[in-house]
């Protein structure tokens, strides 16, 4: 879309007996002169000194809100165009208010009282080609507005939905995870319990084989102690050399031979005495 059009009418001064105070009207005489050369600001210092000689002048005020509005200060220039549209201006002039009021409200991006203003100014002016345009620009600007904010509060819920939706996940997960967590420190419980029984029954076994290899190791000291026992019972003699069997060989052999020697006498004599009856 082009650029919008502003309507600037500015009342030129024309000296009359009706103004008599001649400072305020050479104010405006200035400010007109430096706003036809662009000189916006040196146009505004001289509108609100002619505020300043006279508060009441509607063509001091219209002025000074067309040179703010040249210099990009929209707020202050919208104040301005607010005041004027209710002072007793023609139909004409009425509708030039309001649409620099409309172009204020535009720039400021308030698109629906931008569009009030353009159709106060038409029905002021219906005829008006520039309202007309200016118009159609802020109800496309309107609706492009109304459809951002639309998509806007839509994203917002949309977010708002993820956000519940990753909470819930959140939460879920949470709730996952202390139950794998329990489950986890349960099995490792038993696992360990598993384990401890293992151990232990480990530990009996060994026990119980140690056990058993004591009553073995025992058993086999008894058996080794009876058989000594048994030995020694038996009469089994330890084993001696050759030298010390001979001669006890010779002395079993003297002592047997004196034996026999003794017998003998011992059998002669009985035969030599009879006992009588």
């Amino acid at each position: 879309m082009t650029k919008l059009s502003i309507i600037i009418a500015l009342f030129l001064f024309i000296s009359t007996s009706a103004y008599s105070q001649e400072d305020a009207s050479k104010y405006i005489y200035n400010g007109n002169n430096s706003y036809k050369s662009n000189n916006y600001k040196d146009a505004e210092i001289d509108y609100r000194k002619s505020l300043e000689k006279d508060p009441n002048s509607s063509i001091a005020k219209y002025n000074l809100a067309n040179s703010l509005y040249k210099q990009g200060n929209y707020q202050e220039a919208m104040d301005k165009y607010k005041e004027l549209s209710g002072e007793n201006f023609s139909k004409r002039e009425l509708s030039k208010v309001f649409h620099n009021l409309g172009n204020s409200l535009l720039e400021d991006k308030k698109y629906q009282e931008s569009v009030d203003a353009y159709i106060n100014a038409l029905k002021n002016n219906p005829k008006d080609d520039d309202t007309k345009y200016n118009l159609a620009y802020a109800r496309e600007m309107l609706r492009k507005q109304q459809q951002q904010d639309k998509n806007k509060d839509k994203n917002k819920d949309n977010k708002d939905k993820n956000d519940q939706n990753k909470d819930k996940q959140d939460q879920n997960k949470d709730k996952n995870g202390d139950k794998n967590k329990d489950q986890d420190g349960q099995n490792k419980d038993e696992k360990n319990k598993d384990k401890q029984d293992q151990n232990k029954q480990k530990g009996d076994k060994n026990k119980d084989q140690e056990n058993d290899k004591k009553d073995g190791n025992d058993g086999q000291q008894d058996e080794n102690k009876t058989g000594d026992k048994d030995k020694a019972q038996s009469g089994q003699k330890p084993k001696i050399s050759k030298q010390d069997a001979e001669r006890i060989l010779q002395a079993m052999m003297n002592d047997e031979k004196e034996l026999q020697k003794k017998l003998r006498k011992l059998k002669s004599k009985s035969n030599k005495t009879e006992k009588n009856w």
